[in-house]
């Protein structure tokens, strides 16, 4: 299989930081004060968004040297706060012993974490331009940080980009139930390879297998009667997408208002992928607000594998080669048995009015 290692590699990695957060979750909730710091944008940062990035980018150049990465979070803050420096160290030894009870062998995850100045300097290397040229990583180490802080939905997401089209994609997604109406099981691990479509597995208590296509094979629903049955996710916060404007799509297309699911981070591509929802709306709040290309590199190419679409709100497709800014208008993501009405709703309610 092209990229198996690659996928296994990834599969791994985003297993092990979903443990660390996981394990980490409830001591947030409980003190958030000593485990959070605000970034200048003001959007919450934790220990387990710097831990979660450090594990990752240590098992990418350990076994990918040569790659560069885009990471969301840098060092600059570590340096400002000792005390959370040092609970980012005591976490990532907790979180080896706990991931070594796997029984992983032969994995090469990166060299073991021993200072604060070594795993300041393993997060910054994810300070990769991007750009159409080479390969590169995407990571967002905690998607959807305030979620995690609820103790809601939020994802570990990774995606590898070649030349500026992106060949891999996983996602783990911590609390997300296997099924919304009668869950039993909490925790995902997707996978997209592009070409060998979208894989979905159980993220915890058990080694990922190195040949991905061993998990279930997942897809998009693309067979509804008509517009009313579309079933639409959208983010729970309004700072990142505009519920007003989406509020009016789904009135042209007669979609109920009781049919959406409000999650935040990629999760919402994943529910997708997995025949959950039809339709993912991320509209812009504003003409100056700019996407970030690891909030949606993994999760494009999880649709496009399961036999979905994703576009900008005009139609055009993502480009994830232009650096670090996902240099788009909005972002759609569904059914293709859809998307053409969508962007008329778009078209006729949104854009004409502009």
């Amino acid at each position: 299989m092209v990229y198996e290692k690659e996928a296994h590699i990834a599969r791994i990695a985003v297993q092990k930081a979903a443990l660390l957060t996981r394990s980490i979750s409830s001591q947030i909730l409980q003190n958030k004060s000593s485990s959070t710091i605000t970034k200048l944008d003001k959007s919450p940062v934790t220990i387990g968004d710097f831990s979660a990035q450090a594990i990752i980018i240590n098992a990418i150049k350990a076994n990918f040297p040569s790659d560069e990465i885009i990471g969301e979070e840098d060092s600059n803050d570590l340096k400002e706060n000792p005390s959370l420096a040092s609970k980012i160290s005591d976490a990532l030894q907790a979180n080896d012993v706990e991931f070594n009870k796997i029984g992983y062998t032969n994995v090469s995850l990166g060299s073991k974490f021993e200072s604060v100045e070594q795993i300041s300097s393993i997060i910054d290397q994810g300070n990769s331009q991007g750009g159409n040229k080479g390969r590169f990583w995407a990571l967002d180490p905690i998607d959807g940080t305030k979620g995690f802080l609820r103790g809601d939905q939020y994802a570990v997401c990774l995606a590898l980009i070649e030349d500026g089209i992106v060949k891999l994609g996983v996602i783990g997604c911590p609390n997300l139930p296997d099924n919304f109406e009668s869950p039993n099981y909490k925790g995902g691990l997707f996978t997209a390879v592009k070409g060998q479509g979208s894989w979905y597995s159980k993220l915890y208590d058990h080694k990922v297998d190195q040949d991905f296509t061993k998990d279930l094979k997942i897809s998009m629903k693309n067979e509804l009667a008509s517009s009313s049955e579309i079933k639409v996710c959208e983010g729970v916060e309004k700072g990142h997408s505009s519920h007003d404007d989406q509020l009016k799509i789904k009135q042209y297309l007669g979609i109920p208002v009781d049919q959406t699911l409000n999650l935040d981070s990629q999760v919402k591509y994943c529910a997708l992928s997995k025949g959950s929802a039809e339709l993912y709306l991320r509209l812009p709040v504003s003409a100056s607000y700019q996407e970030k290309i690891w909030d949606h590199a993994a999760g494009n190419i999880l649709i496009t594998e399961s036999g979905g679409i994703v576009t900008d709100m005009t139609g055009k497709t993502l480009n994830f080669g232009e650096g670090r800014i996902l240099h788009s208008s909005g972002v759609i993501a569904g059914s293709k048995q859809f998307q053409g009405k969508v962007i008329e709703a778009i078209k006729e309610t949104i854009l004409k009015k502009n």
